[in-house]
């Protein structure tokens, strides 16, 4: 039997069959007679909850008229679509001033309600009113450039915002791609949500197509704009903080990319300038951005068919020999032809795509590729498809610490835009390891402090960093805690601590990022006796003695003191470099 239960001061109070469609206009009246004649302070007011497919009733607006929530038959439609939900729904905030603060101090608790109501308020007061077509701004922006692109990129949206909110049967990928709207409920909110996301990405290109124009004070932004990869992952971003504004768990993280057709490392790029460029963004959806890049850096960035090791090849030569041999590249991005014919779009429901020329011509980083496809080509061939004339050198007027987005998402062999010999690839790299570093950092400190061992964090995270700079296979296929487990058990014992790797493990438990498959699975390459390629996953001492100590012992020596208590550790390292 269909249920809802609504929180009040004395109780549960349940109205059975409230979401049937026969009874549920007469049970809503009761509900709106109840909820104006009863306190809801302190408590959960279901009208805040109650969806009108675009907005949700703020507190603000919750003493007018309930009436104004347009008709029930919509409402109704709205909660019982199976592709939205929002988690506990039934906790109750905590009381301000509870005892456990001596009721002098206000403590504000973020639970999943009120979560989802500050976002939920976000999308519906600043990005629902915006209007459903590029700017005047932007098309002038768009008009500026070598070409018009203003009918490419809404063309664009169009195709990939189908994909990734499909509002027909899919094709031959089945459920794979997208949603899959099963009823009549889902599709208009599928049609909101695609909505949502193109406001939410023109809001935010407009932004940023500003802030490019003024660092480098020219309108036409060529470069930029006629980029597919660019365009591709400000859609998904818009797409995902939807998705997660509307707490819908039927497509998680990273599905989003297998729609778009993006790689792990293509998403990382854009991050941080959308957290830049909108400024409105609530902090719980930037939390969302923080932990899904969190994810990006420590390991899905490593994962087979990356673009990653499309521009290492590029931006590390030395490493182009392994990259191949694993067969790490990834295949080349899904064209918005292709994207179409996967979902079995009809030619007369989508705006034709742009000719595959243009594509091709508009990609300029053309070596990415799709995240579950895989090959194996050498690296010539690869430099070959990727190969074009650089841009003009131009005179900029730059910031500190800008860098501009054209050459982030630029071939990996072109030259770049702000001077010097480097390639885009090396900035790339730079950049991103950069960022590594930085949350290799904080995950040590936080290791260190919990193992009470501080004084180590220095010298782990500096073992860590070689690793990265001079070692960086070991990166390949794995998770950075692994390497950070490791590396701090190897510092552990050049420095004779009474350290134990379970003590180690045990510890890493607690830390909010934990995943068992860190300790437990970690990827090792064989050689067969035909001398093929094989793998195996092994556990983290087992991956510590075979692979991380051959390594990185040079590193771990270098850390014993000359003239120390035991002056044969140097000429032996093996015996206290490696678990037992």
């Amino acid at each position: 039997i269909k249920c809802c239960v609504v929180m009040v001061a004395d109780g549960l109070i349940y109205f059975r069959d409230l979401l049937d469609k026969e009874c549920f206009h007469s049970n809503f009246e009761k509900l709106e007679k109840l909820s104006s004649t009863t306190s809801w302070e302190g408590e959960l007011d279901l009208k805040r909850f109650l969806i009108n497919n675009d907005n949700i009733i703020s507190a603000e607006n919750s003493s007018r008229d309930f009436t104004n929530l347009s008709c029930p038959k919509r409402v109704f439609e709205t909660l019982a679509s199976p592709t939205k939900t929002i988690k506990n729904m039934l906790t109750v905030p905590s009381s301000p001033s509870s005892p456990v603060n001596g009721g002098s101090v206000k403590v504000v608790q973020m639970t999943p309600v009120t979560s989802a109501m500050t976002t939920a308020k976000w999308l519906r007061g600043v990005i629902s009113s915006l209007p459903e077509k590029p700017s005047s701004k932007l098309e002038k922006f768009l008009s500026s450039c070598d070409t018009d692109l203003t009918s490419d990129v809404t063309k664009r949206v169009s195709i990939i915002l189908e994909a990734i909110f499909p509002t027909k049967p899919s094709g031959h990928w089945g459920g794979s791609m997208g949603l899959n709207c099963t009823n009549a409920f889902d599709i208009p909110w599928a049609e909101a949500r695609k909505m949502e996301a193109s406001k939410l990405y023109y809001r935010v290109l407009e932004a940023i197509c500003r802030a490019e124009s003024l660092n480098t004070n020219v309108n036409n932004l060529t470069p930029l704009l006629s980029n597919e990869r660019f365009h591709r992952c400000l859609i998904a971003c818009s797409a995902e903080l939807v998705l997660a504004t509307h707490k819908t768990v039927i497509m998680m993280f990273p599905a989003v990319l297998e729609s778009t057709g993006l790689t792990a490392f293509d998403l990382s790029k854009i991050i941080e300038n959308f957290v830049r460029h909108e400024e409105s963004l609530p902090r719980e959806l930037k939390r969302h951005l923080n932990s899904l890049e969190e994810q990006l850096l420590e390991s899905m960035a490593w994962e087979k068919g990356s673009s990653l090791y499309n521009s290492l090849v590029v931006a590390r030569p030395s490493l182009a020999s392994e990259i191949n041999r694993l067969g790490l590249l990834a295949e080349s991005m899904p064209s918005l032809d292709d994207i179409v014919a996967r979902q079995n779009f009809h030619a007369e429901d989508l705006p034709a795509t742009p000719s595959k020329k243009r594509a091709a011509d508009s990609d300029e980083n053309g070596d990415s590729r799709s995240p579950k496809r895989l090959c194996i080509e050498p690296r010539s061939t690869l430099v070959d498809q990727i190969s074009q004339t650089p841009p003009a050198k131009q005179s900029y007027t730059l910031k500190a610490k800008w860098r501009p987005l054209q050459s982030t998402f630029a071939s990996p062999t072109v030259s770049n835009l702000v001077g010097g010999n480097e390639k885009c690839a090396e900035v790339g790299v730079h950049i991103f390891f950069s960022k590594i570093l930085k949350l290799a950092a904080i995950r040590i400190r936080n290791l260190c402090e919990r193992l009470r061992h501080v004084e180590q964090t220095e010298h782990v995270y500096n073992i860590f960093k070689q690793i990265l700079d001079q070692q960086t296979t070991l990166f390949f296929n794995r998770h950075i805690d692994q390497l950070i487990l490791c590396s701090l058990y190897g510092v552990a014992k050049v420095s004779q601590l009474t350290l134990t790797f379970k003590e180690i493990v045990n510890n890493y438990k607690r830390e909010q990022q934990c995943i068992p498959e860190v300790f437990r699975s970690v990827f090792v390459v064989n050689t067969n006796h035909n001398g093929g390629l094989g793998s195996r996953h092994v556990d983290i001492i087992v991956f510590y003695n075979e692979v991380f100590v051959p390594a990185v012992k040079p590193f771990l020596v270098a850390l014993i003191p000359s003239g120390g208590a035991h002056p044969d550790n140097k000429k032996n390292p093996n015996s206290i470099c490696s678990a037992l």
